[in-house]
């Protein structure tokens, strides 16, 4: 028979209680009844059963009352280790993958608060983002990003050419030829937006660029030229919903290579741009 079966360590461990019990009982009893006799026996007897007592209550009561405590810490510190372990790989090196695709408003507005100096949001349309302004309620978005023009931050956002022709031609292969509309609906709602932050005086300026290349991921650069540096880039998976798309966070503190390449593609982006000014 496995004596290591639950059924097994449950009887042994009440009749181990019950034994325990009877001993510290019975040491307390002979204790007491000793207590007030005297003579060399009387005496002995007495220490004896304070002695039994003692022995047999320690580890009695550390049984009942420390041991699930003593496992409790003992867990929590592995829990600890554990998760430190699990920081120590690409998590905690600055490499953050979403499976579930695009983050929350919410979420959006807390990963750019940071920013120090400049915001660089690049995609095909950006509809997502031109809907954030024009759809959401304002403490959503449009009021972190107020805070984050008075404070100085420059950001730009870069949408494709609506009348370029690889435009044209990637939302035929994706069979969505609503594409280039949208892009010029975006560009045109991100630069009302930009008018009216303008009109406002706040030190960071806010801009709207066309660009001749097809962005090929969307990408939210931070800081690109310091060492708080972080971006956020999803790809375009033909066949995948936009939103559905895995989103990567990238810090330049942890990833600086990876976060370069993304950097140089940014500055390639912008340089194969215009800034959008229409009357």
């Amino acid at each position: 028979m496995n004596s290591e079966v639950p059924g097994g360590r449950s009887l042994l461990g009440r009749l181990r209680g019950a034994l325990t019990l009877c001993v510290l009982l019975g040491g307390l009893s002979l204790a007491l009844v000793s207590n007030d006799r005297h003579g060399f026996w009387w005496s002995a007897l007495n220490e004896l059963a304070l002695f039994a007592a003692a022995g047999v209550a320690i580890p009695f009561y550390y049984d009942l009352f420390l041991r699930d405590v003593e496992r409790g810490r003992f867990l929590g510190e592995m829990t600890r280790l554990l998760d430190e372990r699990l920081l120590s790989g690409d998590a905690g090196r600055g490499l953050t993958v979403r499976a579930e695709g695009r983050p929350s408003p919410t979420e959006k507005a807390v990963f750019l608060a940071g920013a120090q100096k400049e915001i660089i949001e690049i995609g095909v349309a950006l509809r997502s983002l031109a809907s954030l302004f024009v759809s959401r309620p304002e403490r959503d978005f449009a009021a972190p990003v107020r805070q984050l023009l008075s404070a100085g931050v420059n950001i730009t956002y870069v949408v494709a050419d609506p009348e370029s022709a690889l435009l044209a031609e990637y939302a035929r292969s994706i069979r969505d030829p609503d594409l280039p509309a949208r892009a010029a609906d975006s560009a045109r709602e991100l630069l009302a937006v930009t008018r009216r932050f303008d009109a406002e005086g706040l030190a960071g300026r806010m801009s709207v660029r066309i660009t001749h290349q097809l962005p090929t991921c969307y990408l939210s650069l931070v800081d690109a030229d310091t060492e708080s540096g972080h971006c956020r880039t999803a790809p375009y998976l033909p066949g995948v919903r936009r939103a559905d798309s895995p989103v990567i966070d990238i810090a330049r503190a942890g990833q600086p290579e990876l976060f370069a390449r993304y950097v140089t593609y940014a500055r390639s982006v912008l340089e194969d741009s215009r800034l959008l000014d229409a009357p």
